[in-house]
């Protein structure tokens, strides 16, 4: 049968992204906090893996808390922290998976900003957000920042529970390593850099009580110097031969373009400079050189652009911070130059040109000038 003329059939809508959060629970009394954070998140299909890393001693879980069913993996023996959650993602049945530790907990938005920020991003296959980091004495800070990979070979700011990633990456062998109890969420962060881009959430809706755990990886009371030093060079270690690779490439890429530019070849400067972003996502060397290019093409807009990305993926570097103020100075801006060199000798009080620069404009700072800011 024909449908008739005025027929129209309701367009077919793809079902919400499920995502699986681990959480890595020893039995503390905060575990009910955080299941309830996550089940008032606005997200329509969420599973919740719990991994009793106490073993038989972690009290009983219920099958679900509000829309949100439960995964229970109650494992015979205690667990340390990277078996945890290593157990917990090859439960987790969702096409997208993060964590959340049970001394902590989501706040509203959490989950589905991360998946729209996954969704504006489909080449990226991982995404990340930020943290409000709590402490005890009531301070707060947002901790983590805009993904670069060469910034991700020096240091860790990725937060397992502001970390989104596609199930699909589990087909490259991802696994947390079992030598690791801190720095467990860089080394995955690292091992998911070697496959996909990474997508941003400028956000922080976590809360991370930062000082209230005993992993020795937090803050205030929560920090272990010896074993944070020793696996942070085991980390190292285990990284050095990719690192390696990775800045040779970049290193001969920069240099090409440095080359150009001083030639006056500004087009082939700034496609070395491109090829470097095309291996290694939001470079600051490379941002900075495509900033200076661009402001000496007359591009004012794309030099600011270029070097505010440059200054927040590699926060408090003096000399990225003198030419953001070059390229404030040529807007026009001399409150948020101003600002930008008492940045960068806020870095380093000796930087000779922050200072030369400052000479220049004059030394009195406007109250509350600050540079742009980007998440």
């Amino acid at each position: 049968m024909v449908a008739p003329a005025f027929f129209i059939p309701h367009p077919m809508t793809a079902p919400p992204p499920s995502v699986s959060i681990v959480v890595r629970s020893i039995g503390r009394p905060t575990l009910e906090r955080a299941l309830a954070s996550i089940a008032a998140q606005d997200h329509p299909a969420i599973e919740i893996v719990i991994v009793a890393a106490s073993g038989s001693d972690h009290p009983a879980l219920p099958g679900a808390i509000g829309s949100c069913r439960i995964i229970e993996v109650r494992p015979q023996s205690p667990l340390h922290r990277a078996e945890a959650a290593d157990a917990g993602i090859h439960a987790a049945t969702g096409d997208w998976i993060t964590f959340l530790d049970d001394d902590d907990e989501l706040l509203p938005g959490h989950i589905a900003g991360l998946v729209t920020a996954a969704a504006a991003n489909p080449a990226a296959r991982a995404v990340t957000g930020r943290a409000l980091a709590t402490f005890r004495n009531g301070r707060t800070e947002v901790w983590g920042q805009r993904f670069a990979l060469s910034e991700l070979y020096a240091r860790n700011f990725v937060h397992l529970s502001t970390l989104l990633f596609h199930r699909s990456l589990l087909a490259h062998g991802l696994a947390f390593d079992p030598n690791l109890h801190l720095h467990e969420d860089w080394d995955l962060a690292l091992q998911i850099a070697q496959h996909t881009p990474f997508a941003d959430y400028p956000q922080a809706t976590f809360r991370w009580h930062a000082d209230a755990g005993t992993s020795g990886g937090g803050g205030g009371g929560n920090v272990a110097g010896a074993d944070f030093a020793r696996l942070r060079d085991y980390v190292y270690a285990k990284w050095a031969a990719a690192s390696d690779a990775h800045f040779e490439r970049c290193g001969a890429l920069l240099s090409e373009a440095a080359a150009a530019a001083g030639a006056g070849r500004l087009d082939a400067a700034m496609a070395a400079a491109r090829g470097v972003l095309a291996i290694s996502q939001n470079d600051p060397h490379a941002l900075n050189l495509l900033s200076m290019l661009a402001l000496r093409q007359g591009d004012g807009a794309a030099a600011l652009a270029h070097q505010v990305l440059a200054v927040a993926v590699r926060p408090g570097d003096p000399d990225l911070l003198c030419n953001l103020a070059l390229v404030l100075l040529g807007r026009g801006d001399e409150a948020g130059a101003r600002a930008a060199l008492y940045d960068a000798l806020a870095a380093d009080s000796a930087h000779a040109r922050a200072q030369a620069l400052l000479r220049e404009m004059g030394h009195a700072r406007p109250p509350g000038a600050r540079p742009p800011q980007q998440g």
